[in-house]
């Protein structure tokens, strides 16, 4: 099997065995469940965004939507709208039961050289606001705002850089932006940009505390760097093999979790924060962890590697045994839960999609 890996299946936790696979051809590149859990969206390096049957694998839609590869996709939680953005340059929207994209638009203005090249920026980031109604993307340093049916609101003062991650606050009235430099932050209603957090150094990703109260984002220099968003003030939590490019809170703000070598790493935000605390490490992972994720509620968390491991921890009960572990021959890129079961999907190196089953415990 092309992608495939020689790591043995984990010992740290109870075998599971995968409920359905499916293959997709080429490597995907992002998962995104829909709100009500019945459809998996996958966007393709081949360029295809798929949408899943989450309970059967079977294949709903597989439209030819991006030239090159398709590398990011997100569903709104108002009316179930996904949206898809790719190397080509284009945003576009679907919805079930269409055989073509509702609405389709360059993420970037053309001009400033690009109307010359004809070359557009990719877009590497659409996330969609809370209550669904606004999709915001990134392309190159260029923020733009999209309604529920993909027609543009709005296009935002452009980043500093390149923006490396792009995150909705909890409070669905602001947008954020990390790259190099820091973090930027809008007013979703206009342009006005409400705040400048300003770092010397680049910013690959970032995650907000579901509670507003803590702003996480992984550095380039292998570092997760933490804004306290009150008081104004500032830590780092240094010593990471590799670069943290996964961020997770638990429902109630109090673990994170990051990847950044073969493990994850769960910090305690509960209190005054983890400042002069030890984190937890949940091994068992003979390559780099490759993605992370909380549940929605309680403290269960799941890891993926590039061994093609999943493992599932309930950090209630125990950060020593897994209670579930995984294992597909390849290595996996990313995973999702289900939003209302714990039953979670990773996509592998190889091209496959797999649906994993409910864990119990």
């Amino acid at each position: 099997m092309p992608g495939g890996v020689t790591a043995r299946r984990s010992r740290v936790g109870p075998a599971i065995e995968p409920t359905w696979r499916t293959e997709m051809g080429d490597a995907p590149l992002a998962l995104a469940m829909c709100r009500s859990g019945a459809y998996l969206a996958v966007a393709g390096g081949d360029g295809e965004v798929t949408v899943l049957d989450s309970s059967l694998g079977r294949v709903i839609h597989a439209w030819p939507a991006h030239a090159f590869g398709a590398l990011s996709v997100g569903w709104s939680s108002y009316n179930e709208c996904l949206a898809s953005g790719g190397q080509d340059g284009m945003v576009r929207f679907w919805k079930v039961g269409h055989d073509e994209s509702i609405a389709a638009h360059p993420a970037a203005p053309f001009g400033g050289g690009i109307q010359e090249r004809r070359v557009l920026p990719w877009v590497e980031h659409v996330s969609w606001s809370p209550d669904g109604r606004t999709c915001a993307t990134a392309a190159g340093a260029h923020v733009a705002l999209w309604d529920s049916e993909g027609q543009l609101v709005r296009r935002l003062p452009p980043f500093r850089s390149t923006v490396a991650d792009l995150q909705w606050l909890p409070d669905g009235e602001r947008l954020s932006a990390v790259g190099y430099s820091g973090a930027m932050i809008w007013h979703r209603a206009d342009d006005h940009v409400a705040e400048a957090l300003q770092w010397k150094g680049s910013f690959l990703c970032h995650a907000w505390a579901p509670t507003g109260k803590w702003l996480a984002a992984g550095m380039q220099e292998s570092a997760v760097h933490i804004f306290e968003t009150k008081t104004k003030g500032d830590l780092e939590m240094s010593g990471y093999a590799q670069k943290v490019l996964r961020l997770s809170w638990s429902d109630d703000g109090k673990r994170m979790i990051t990847n950044g070598g073969p493990q994850g790493t769960v910090w305690n935000f509960a209190g005054n924060g983890p400042s002069g605390t030890r984190p937890v490490s949940l091994g068992g992972h003979a390559l780099a962890v490759t993605d992370v994720a909380f549940f929605r509620q309680g403290l269960w968390v799941a890891t993926c590697a590039e061994d093609g491991q999943l493992l599932v921890w309930n950090l209630a009960a125990s950060s020593k045994q897994a209670m579930a572990a995984g294992f597909f021959p390849s290595a996996a890129l990313r995973l999702a839960w289900h939003p209302r079961e714990r039953r979670i999907f990773t996509a592998h190196q190889s091209g496959w999609v797999v649906g994993w089953p409910v864990i119990r415990g």
